[in-house]
């Protein structure tokens, strides 16, 4: 690989280390520069397809032979484009934090979705809601970019998209008493769709058409991009990720909804040729997070009770609390109802580092407020507990600290550093640069890099466009971001 530098002074430039290693795998190498005299200019002929398989851990695609899995369109894009070994993701490793930095380029304490659900503290109702609605976003994203830059948007299923200014919207939300598939469920997407799209959509589809959540979203973005051809397309896959929760990674049970995923991801590349924009297309194939497997769940709520710290009624109804975890899966926050309450935080601190120091815990580690600056994570949490492996958190207040899984076989949430939480990336299609093979790629550097292939950058990311994936003279200059940069981003805790 050749690149060609002119004009660059020492003083203007960040490099990280860049080699080839056999087999053709490329060490990321990006350049920060100073703020050019224009940004980078809109390419109205240029689109973006993110499509995101929620729970894909990249060794369906890096080897899938080896599952005895069949993923042809997968296979096709990781040979006739570029991808990496993995993607370390963001603190907790959840599906809405993640989808966010997929889509802003920051993390979760900037954009503001540090979790899937809303924390509700313990004697308030628990309603389960997530954070479905766009207004919690606190940073730029992909789609407000593009708006602003006159480019078509489109989104089916992708987070936190509720009232969001995108030109057809299909968001993602639900009852939390029904599955995504439940007649309430349907009725709360329906409200906040863009009128008449999904009816029309599955009009197209027709009678026989497949049902099942993602397949009404692979119909829908059929339907979309056939009809629309917008520049920025986001679609988010979920039924993987269920069937990893139940059954666990790798698990006979869960490998052929990895083969219907890819049957989707096809559906979604020939709709492109249909509508005559595949020849200018960028595909971007993610997910949010990896998965490891899970026999135990325990229970920080139950150990908050034990130290008076959460008052249960005769009935086992909570009437107060000064501690109160936020469960995450693999990992757990506690925040306090004070947070100025420094009694409190000695003693839950001292509690839960015991716990993790005994032989065989079920707490890998507990982290203390800098360490979660220093990853981006729950602002407003005292600490948060990462699960030992085989272990999950929940939020029980009573019965055992400690208890089987039961049908909950596969989790997420821990430490992005630890390798089972790894998530993926393939870019394929206009833009991408076929035979590049990158070892781990940041995914705060993920919507930069797409950004980069529609002429638009982010004033406030802390990403940067991953220029070994796409061919050579895709990226513009980039500005220099405002509120963060590249050597104070010390992930991997």
């Amino acid at each position: 690989m050749i690149h060609h530098l002119s004009k660059i002074t020492i003083g203007c430039i960040w490099l990280l280390c860049a080699s080839i290693v056999p087999g053709g795998e490329t060490h990321s190498r990006r350049v920060e520069q100073d703020s050019p005299a224009q940004s980078p200019q809109p390419r109205p002929d240029a689109h973006v397809i993110m499509i995101s398989i929620d729970g894909l851990i990249p060794e369906y695609y890096t080897q899938p032979s080896r599952l005895g899995l069949r993923v042809p369109n997968l296979t096709k894009m990781k040979l006739g484009g570029s991808y990496a070994d993995g993607v370390e993701g963001v603190f907790p490793s959840v599906t809405y934090p993640a989808h966010t930095t997929l889509i802003t380029g920051v993390r979760p304490a900037t954009h503001g979705i540090v979790n899937n659900r809303v924390f509700e503290a313990p004697t308030a109702p628990q309603t389960g809601e997530w954070y479905w609605f766009s207004e919690a976003l606190m940073t730029e994203t992909l789609w407000s970019i593009a708006k602003k830059a006159g480019l078509v948007t489109a989104n089916v299923g992708w987070p936190v998209t509720v009232g969001a200014d995108i030109d057809y919207s299909v968001p993602e939300i639900k009852d939390p008493s029904e599955s995504p598939a439940g007649d309430k469920s349907r009725k709360r997407v329906l409200q906040y769709s863009t009128p008449g799209l999904i009816e029309k959509a599955m009009a197209a589809a027709g009678a026989g058409a497949d049902s099942s959540t993602d397949g009404r979203r692979a119909a829908i973005s059929e339907y979309i991009i056939t009809s629309y051809k917008p520049n920025l397309m986001l679609i988010h896959f979920i039924e993987l990720d269920g069937a990893h929760h139940d059954n666990g990674p790798r698990s006979a049970a869960a490998l052929p909804f990895a083969e219907r995923m890819d049957q989707y991801v096809g559906r979604v590349i020939e709709a492109s040729r249909k509508a005559g924009i595949f020849d200018q297309t960028t595909f971007f194939l993610v997910s949010d997070h990896g998965f490891a497997e899970v026999n135990k769940k325990y229970e920080p709520g139950v150990v908050l009770v034990k130290e008076k710290l959460i008052t249960l009624d005769s009935g086992g109804k909570p009437v107060d609390w000064k501690a109160a975890v936020w469960s995450a899966g693999g990992s757990c926050a506690i925040v306090l109802k004070d947070p100025n309450d420094k009694e409190t935080a000695a003693k839950v601190t001292a509690v839960f580092t015991k716990i993790a120091s005994a032989e065989k815990s079920p707490i890998n580690r507990v982290l203390n407020q800098p360490d979660l600056k220093k990853l981006g994570a729950i602002p407003n949490a005292l600490l948060m507990l990462d699960a030992a492996p085989g272990y999950a958190f929940d939020g029980a207040l009573t019965g055992p600290e400690t208890h089987d899984s039961k049908n909950y076989r596969g989790t997420h949430g821990q430490l992005p550093s630890r390798a089972e939480m790894r998530s993926s990336l393939i870019v394929y299609g206009a833009t991408a640069r076929v035979g590049a093979r990158m070892s781990i790629v940041r995914m705060v550097d993920i919507a930069p890099t797409a950004a980069a292939v529609l002429g638009l950058s982010f004033s406030d990311a802390e990403g940067l466009p991953v220029a070994e994936m796409l061919k050579p003279g895709v990226i513009q200059p980039q500005p220099k971001p405002k509120k963060h940069s590249k050597k104070e981003s010390k992930p991997g805790i």
